[in-house]
């Protein structure tokens, strides 16, 4: 009774106790006063970073321009030292400018297409006393390539489309440098698979497993080098004005290994046979080249170099009836090395295109023991155009404008 009592009072007495809406009201605007400063101070320091990122990208791209003009000034003044130090280089080489002269233009560009083959010829003696005869060739080789010359300064690429296809392993590199006093012919072969056939036993019979390695350095000497050029034909590095002859001396060593294949025909029809042949070789000669300028478009060229093996080792290994090898010496007193080369290029306006050839034969031994005949021969096709850079052209301008102004 008394707990139900005092119930009554509170409940009569005490106030009610509630929240107004007046002060709910309060609460929400102090809470979004809260976040939208939150929020201006969230976008400030995105604002802030931002700005910070773009000063920073700011530097670093001035930095970069500054690189990048730094290194292209400094490019230029290389390429301005390197001209004038190839402008001092060609001056002193002298020319009878009336027949032969560089181009006007700074750079030349000759885009070619070479092909390759080697042709041979082996008569010799097997070790059971049976003459055979065997042909061989190389199929040509194909390449692609593209030369750049800036002032005198050559250098070429070339590609070949069946070694890239993986269809050959024949390989042909070649290194050559003209001048109109002198030039080197640098040349490594490397022949897996020659075509060939044999003739012994008095049948006819394909060969296989028939290869080659061999590397032959030529040189020569020009003595009218002041009006004829044959860089004018054979790189385009100087132009025939006039036509010209002269008479050359040449050097030329030769080394090689020649393996024949002892399965003729997927069978063996001698069980001994011939092995292989190590050939070894110096040669002097002399010879005459001719540039025809015909009109002002034309240009023949022909040079023919005879040459006398001076030093020959050439040895022909076979295998007797007891499966020993034996070692046949060639022998013959008087070998020939012959040189051709051709060419023919139209020229227009900036423009040239044409064709050269070169051919190189030798024929060693005696036909009644051990003989070797060979012929290389190369022939290119190209199209080429020459051009000044902006470097010389601003500097030619620069010429123009001083010229001027002295006049004045």
């Amino acid at each position: 009774m008394k707990i139900r009592l005092l119930s009554i009072i509170i409940v009569v007495f005490l106030p009610p106790c509630h929240i107004s809406a007046q002060d709910n009201d309060a609460d929400t605007e102090q809470v979004s006063d809260t976040t939208k400063n939150l929020k201006e101070k969230i976008r400030e320091k995105k604002e802030q970073i931002i700005e910070n990122l773009q000063e920073k990208k700011d530097k670093i791209a001035g930095q970069i321009q500054e690189t990048k003009q730094e290194l292209k000034i400094k490019g230029e003044d290389a390429m301005i030292k390197a001209d004038s130090a190839l402008t001092v280089r060609n001056s002193k080489i002298t020319t009878d400018t009336f027949y032969v002269a560089r181009p006007i233009e700074t750079w030349t560009f000759r885009a070619k297409g070479d092909a390759f083959a080697d042709v041979m010829h082996l008569r010799a003696v097997n070790a059971g006393g049976n003459e055979g005869n065997y042909y061989l060739s190389s199929d040509p080789k194909i390449t692609l390539g593209m030369m750049a010359n800036y002032r005198g300064i050559s250098a070429s690429i070339s590609l070949s489309p069946s070694k890239i296809l993986n269809e050959i392993s024949d390989m042909v590199s070649a290194i050559n440098y003209y001048n109109n006093t002198f030039g080197v012919d640098l040349t490594f072969e490397k022949v897996d698979a020659f075509r060939g056939r044999t003739s012994l036993g008095g049948k006819r019979h394909k060969l296989h497993n028939t290869n080659m390695r061999s590397l032959a350095v030529n040189g020569y000497y020009v003595f009218n080098g002041k009006r004829f050029s044959l860089p004018a034909v054979f790189n385009s590095t100087w132009i025939q004005k006039r036509s010209a002859g002269s008479f050359l001396v040449q050097a030329a060593f030769a080394t090689g290994r020649l393996k024949i294949g002892d399965n003729l025909d997927d069978q063996r029809i001698y069980k001994y046979d011939i092995n292989r042949i190590d050939m070894n070789s110096f040669s002097l000669g002399a010879g005459y080249g001719y540039n025809l300028v015909a009109g002002k478009h034309w240009l023949f060229h022909a040079t023919l170099q005879p040459s006398v093996m001076i030093w020959r080792n050439y040895n022909l290994h076979t295998t007797d009836d007891n499966g020993t090898e034996e070692t046949n010496k060639m022998e013959g007193n008087l070998n020939i090395f012959l040189v051709g080369r051709a060419g023919v290029i139209y020229s227009w306006d900036r423009y040239f295109i044409g064709a050269t050839s070169v051919v190189q034969h030798s024929k060693t031994g005696k036909d009644s023991d051990f003989s070797l005949r060979d012929t290389q021969w190369q022939v290119r096709a190209f199209f080429g155009w020459r051009m000044h850079t902006k470097l010389h052209q601003q500097k030619k301008a620069t010429r123009h404008h001083r010229s001027t102004a002295t006049r004045k």
